[in-house]
């Protein structure tokens, strides 16, 4: 078992005595981003097109022309993360919009949660009039499943190494910084809080009978951060998601690797195939 910190090992050892003093501080741990973390050697970005300031703000930015598809990273990541993704999107006459997501990039705040990440997500889409799809991986594939099932106004959904209920992700990282029983109930009481509602309200079984668009989900094997079992509930829940499951490519290298960025495009594209056909 890899070794803690001592000071985050001391405090998850107080957790035991005093569960409510230290679940904040576990709870800065989870959501407070280090900033402009450097992007994998292997990821290009060549530069945008245009800076698109939301307001309050948020941060997109556009390459090319066409339907928009909008392009939601998760906690530390960044449009670099989707840099083939816009590449073929801009080939095949698509609009990529990535957004920096809260607290990170060029984006303000300071904290990174599902409540923050959803309603950038919601923002972007208000702002950015109709959105043809959307594309989110780990948490922003989360975030953007849920103001998506909040508007039904966009087309289609493609979730990359997403987790099907955020509880489960919470108690994962109490778990991992070894926390008491008590104390992880603390720490998603304290999340919860800060985020201003249930973590159960981004789960996909709560969501799922609001959406009735084309999902389309895809997941590595070897996911360390998010199993893949976590996809398999998601496509159980869902009936209109597809689900494609990958080897050997972990949680992040997933939207470099060709395959997916095939299937990820024909996916966004495949309502124009079918009525062009």
């Amino acid at each position: 078992m890899t070794a803690l910190p001592l000071p985050i090992a001391a405090l998850a050892a107080a957790s035991y005595v005093a569960p409510a003093l230290v679940a904040p501080f576990f709870r800065r741990l989870m959501l407070q981003p280090r900033r402009h973390v450097s992007a994998p050697p292997a990821l290009t970005l060549r530069a945008a097109d245009q800076r698109l300031d939301l307001g309050e703000g948020l941060v997109a930015w556009r390459w090319g022309e066409g339907p928009i598809v909008l392009l939601a990273h998760g906690f530390e990541g960044s449009p670099a993360q989707f840099g083939a993704v816009i590449d073929a999107l801009v080939e095949r006459g698509y609009a990529a919009v990535a957004l920096d997501m809260p607290a990170h990039g060029a984006s303000g705040g300071d904290e990174a949660s599902p409540g923050t990440f959803a309603r950038a997500v919601t923002q972007a889409l208000r702002r950015l009039g109709p959105v043809h799809a959307v594309v989110g991986h780990s948490l922003g594939a989360a975030a953007g499943l849920y103001a998506v099932a909040q508007r039904g106004d966009v087309g289609r959904i493609a979730l990359v190494s997403s987790p099907s209920a955020l509880e489960r992700v919470l108690r994962g990282f109490a778990g991992a910084v070894r926390l008491s029983r008590r104390g992880a109930d603390a720490f998603v009481a304290s999340v919860e809080r800060r985020v201003g509602q249930p973590a159960a309200d981004f789960d996909v079984k709560r969501l799922a009978p609001l959406l009735s668009l084309p999902i389309l989900l895809i997941h590595d094997q070897n996911d360390r951060q998010i199993p893949v079992r976590e996809a398999a509930r998601a496509a159980h829940m869902l009936p209109t998601a597809e689900l494609i499951v990958t080897r050997g490519l972990g949680h992040n290298r997933l939207l470099a690797d060709p395959a997916v960025v095939t299937a990820l495009v024909n996916f966004v594209a495949a309502q124009e195939m079918t009525g062009s056909a």
